[in-house]
């Protein structure tokens, strides 16, 4: 896997050794679409206690904008930021996303849609690449002071609402709000290393920071990681560059799966760029 060195960062407290800037040569073929590599990520634990260096991938168009939950009742506890049991997290898993199949989904209405990923959901060969992980649910109970290193602790962490997991075993997730974080490289006005000292929250008005992370989209995009003082909060990393939480239902918010790949996972050719896809094979 040879890379440029200017596209890489290592400075996350796990050594993990990311992709960063604006446009790096990240570009993966998957499931007979275009994905991206977040990183080469240490320490991910596949649900045995067994500790692996894994690759972590990311979608690179999303699947549609979905509520993060929704269970399509009308009572006072129809939404929750429990990933665990979430309909998002079904769709993905268990779904029709998963089995390639067309079924329903409540956006944020008692009348369920009909969802068909019969042309884009995954497929055999790809589902035998993808191996169970320990997602981590740990929240943050502000969002206005929080930091690249400070998500990814807090990821880390036990901040959750009302004793909800602060793991789960699966295997298709969402990217963090850390991870969006690491992925910018800076630029001639504000470098990485300024970047990483903002808050994320406070990104929109730093354009250097957002302009050179590739996994901005100028969309809003759904993270993995809830917001701990009540049920319903999740962060967004925000069409404006910045992030901060959302109601979980909210159905503006682009799903872009990410995942880790199974340890014996290799890449197999290809430079990475978006002309000349790395390759994968077992």
């Amino acid at each position: 896997m040879l890379v440029c060195q200017k596209e890489i960062a290592t400075d996350d407290p796990d050594s993990n050794a990311r992709y960063i800037g604006a446009n790096p040569n990240n570009y993966v073929s998957f499931n007979d679409e275009l994905w991206r590599i977040i990183g080469v990520m240490n320490n991910i634990e596949d649900g045995t206690g067994n500790k692996e260096t894994r690759l972590k991938i990311i979608r690179d168009e999303s699947i549609g904008v979905y509520s993060w939950d929704y269970d399509g009742t009308a009572g006072s506890n129809r939404y929750d930021n429990d990933w665990t049991t979430s309909t998002l997290m079904n769709l993905l898993n268990n779904g029709a996303y998963y089995n390639r199949t067309i079924g329903n989904y409540y956006n944020n209405s008692t009348t369920a849609i009909s969802v068909d990923f019969t042309s884009n959901g995954l497929t055999s060969e790809a589902k035998s690449m993808i191996g169970n992980a320990v997602w981590n649910l740990g929240g943050s109970s502000t969002d206005n002071d929080v930091t690249a290193s400070m998500f990814y602790e807090r990821e880390r962490g036990d901040s959750v609402y009302n004793g909800r997991p602060t793991e789960w075993i699966g295997q298709i997730g969402l990217m963090y709000p850390s991870d969006y974080g690491y992925a910018t490289s800076g630029g001639s006005t504000t470098n990485r290393s300024s970047c990483l000292s903002y808050n994320l929250s406070n990104w929109d008005s730093v354009s250097d920071c957002y302009n050179n992370d590739w996994l901005y989209s100028g969309t809003y995009q759904w993270t993995l990681t809830p917001y701990s003082r009540n049920s319903l909060g999740v962060y967004i990393a925000y069409s404006y560059g910045h992030v901060s939480y959302s109601g979980v239902y909210f159905t503006s918010t682009a799903v872009s799966p990410a995942l880790y790949l199974s340890s014996n996972v290799r890449i197999s050719g290809g430079s990475g760029q978006e002309s000349d896809l790395f390759t994968l094979s077992l």
